[in-house]
C-alpha cells in the first residue's frame, strides 16, 4: 500500500513543481497582476441587485453547457453498481433566467435549471425542471441590500461563482460534499457522489439575507448575514418546523489580493424528492434533520476572469451532530489549491489539486431497489473517507463569452484498495441575454 502511495505523491510533487515554474515564467516576464487593479465583484452583488432606474426592466439571461464525460470508476467506488467505464453526451447545465428591477428600490432575480445534474438531481427521474433562485432584493435601506425568497447561500466562493466563469468544469470534492451537504462516504466518479444521489442543498435555501458591497479605489468589502430554512433547493418540510439555519460571510479584497470567510450554523435537513409508483408520480418524503456547524476560508491572488496569472486557495469544514444514521458526530474537510495562467489572451491553463476528508460522517448513497432509481439515507459508524484529486483544465475563450473547456481529474482513494479513477470531461458554454424591457 506505501509504494501506490508514495507514487502517486510523487506524481502530485512533480505536477505541482510544473505548475510552479509556470507561475515563475510568467512572473518574471512581468505579467503579474496591478496592485491597482478593480477588485473582483462580490457574487452577492452580481446574483441580487440591478443598476437603479425609475422604470421597470427585464433581462432573459442564461447559459447552455452542452458536453461529453468519460469516467474509469471501478465497481469498489460506485455504491451498488459495477461501472468500469462510463461515457455519455451531456448537459452540464442548461440554466434560462429572468432579472430586472421594479422602479429603483425592487430588484428580482429567477433561475431555473433544466438539466440532470448536481443541482437538479431529480430531473432524469421525474423529468421537469427545478427552480434555482427566485427572490425579490429591496433595497430601501442606505447601505443595505435585503433579498427574500430563494436565493445562492454565499458560503464559499467557488460554490458562489456563476457557472459561465468558472474556470473548471467540475466543482472540486469539497464543494460537491461539504457545500452542497452531500458527504458521500464512498464518492465516486472522481470526488462526487454516486448515480442518482444528487445535492439536495445546492447551494440554495429559502431565507431572508442582508447583504452589500462597498468599493474604492482598488479597496473593496462586502458582507452577508442570512437565516435560512436549512431545506435546500429540495425544499422538504424541516422537522424542526421553522427556520434554523444562520449564515454570515465577510469579504475584502485589495487590487488582486481578495480573502473571504463563510460561517454557517443551524439544523439541515437530508432528504430528496423521490419516484413514487408506476407512473413516477413526484412524492415528497420527511425530511430527516441534523445539527450543523461548517466554515471556509478563501485566498485569492489575481482574477480568474481577465488576469494572465492567478492563484485561489480554498478550506471547507463542517461538523454534523444528532445525525439520523450513525451515532457521534461526523466531520468533513478539505481544500484545493488552483493555479492558472493565460500564455495567450484567449487561452488559459489551470492545474487544480483538491484533498477531501471525512470521519463518521452521515453519508448519502443510493439504492437500485425496485424499479426506480432513488436516493436513499445509509450510515455506518466509524466510516471513513480520504481522497485527493489532480486536474488539469484547458479554456479557450472565444468571443460574446464563449468559452470551451477540456478537463482531467485523476482521483485516488487513500483509504480503501480501489484502484485511482480518471475522468476526462468536454464542455463548450454558452452564454446568452436579451434585453426584454429596457
Amino acid at each position: 500500500m506505501k509504494r501506490p502511495l508514495q507514487k502517486r505523491s510523487m506524481w502530485a510533487c512533480a505536477v505541482g513543481a510544473g505548475a510552479m515554474l509556470g507561475v515563475s515564467a510568467v512572473a518574471t516576464a512581468g505579467l503579474l497582476p496591478s496592485m491597482t487593479e478593480k477588485p473582483m465583484a462580490p457574487w452577492t452583488m452580481v446574483y441580487g441587485t440591478e443598476k437603479p432606474e425609475q422604470h421597470p426592466t427585464m433581462l432573459l439571461f442564461g447559459v447552455v453547457q452542452p458536453g461529453y464525460s468519460y469516467i474509469q470508476a471501478n465497481s469498489g467506488n460506485v455504491p451498488d453498481a459495477t461501472v468500469k467505464g462510463n461515457a455519455e453526451f451531456k448537459f452540464y447545465r442548461v440554466r434560462p433566467g429572468v432579472r430586472g428591477s421594479i422602479g429603483p428600490n425592487i430588484d428580482y432575480y429567477f433561475l431555473a435549471e433544466f438539466a440532470n445534474n448536481p443541482a437538479d438531481p431529480n430531473n432524469g427521474i421525474i423529468g421537469h425542471a427545478h427552480v434555482l433562485d427566485a427572490s425579490v432584493t429591496l433595497n430601501y435601506i442606505p447601505g443595505v441590500h435585503v433579498q427574500i425568497g430563494q436565493m445562492l447561500v454565499p458560503f464559499a466562493e467557488e460554490g458562489l461563482t456563476a457557472a459561465p466563469v468558472l474556470p473548471w468544469i467540475n466543482y472540486s470534492p469539497i464543494t460537491y460534499n461539504i457545500d452542497y451537504n452531500e458527504f458521500a462516504s464512498t464518492p465516486a466518479y472522481n470526488g462526487i457522489a454516486g448515480p442518482g444521489s444528487g445535492l439536495f442543498n445546492a447551494g440554495g435555501e429559502l431565507g431572508i439575507m442582508a447583504f452589500n458591497g462597498i468599493s474604492h479605489g482598488p479597496l473593496s468589502f462586502n458582507y452577508a448575514v442570512g437565516l435560512f430554512n436549512g431545506t435546500g433547493v429540495s425544499e422538504l418540510q424541516s422537522s424542526m418546523g421553522h427556520p434554523d439555519d444562520a449564515l454570515v460571510h465577510l469579504g475584502a479584497d485589495y487590487g488582486p489580493l481578495g480573502v473571504a470567510l463563510g460561517y454557517e450554523n443551524g439544523r439541515q435537513v437530508i432528504g430528496p424528492y423521490v419516484a413514487g409508483g408506476i407512473d413516477r408520480t413526484p412524492m415528497a418524503i420527511p425530511g430527516m434533520s441534523y445539527q450543523q456547524q461548517k466554515y471556509a476560508i478563501d485566498l485569492r491572488y489575481g482574477n480568474y476572469m481577465t488576469d494572465p496569472l492567478w492563484l485561489w486557495y480554498e478550506y471547507q469544514h463542517a461538523k454534523n451532530t444528532q445525525q439520523p444514521g450513525v451515532a457521534g458526530s461526523g466531520t468533513a474537510r478539505g481544500w484545493f489549491a488552483a493555479a492558472g495562467v493565460r500564455p495567450l489572451t484567449d487561452v488559459m491553463a489551470v492545474f487544480r489539486y483538491s484533498t477531501y476528508n471525512t470521519e463518521n460522517m452521515e453519508p448519502v448513497a443510493v439504492s437500485t431497489a425496485g424499479p426506480v432509481l432513488a436516493p436513499h439515507y445509509a450510515g455506518a459508524a466509524g466510516v471513513t473517507t480520504s481522497l485527493d484529486q489532480e486536474s488539469l483544465i484547458g479554456v479557450y475563450l472565444a468571443n460574446r463569452g464563449v468559452r470551451y473547456y477540456l478537463e482531467w481529474d485523476r482521483t485516488s482513494y487513500n483509504n480503501s484498495g480501489a484502484p485511482t479513477d480518471n475522468a476526462v470531461s468536454v464542455m463548450v458554454s454558452l452564454p446568452f441575454g436579451a434585453r426584454l424591457i429596457h
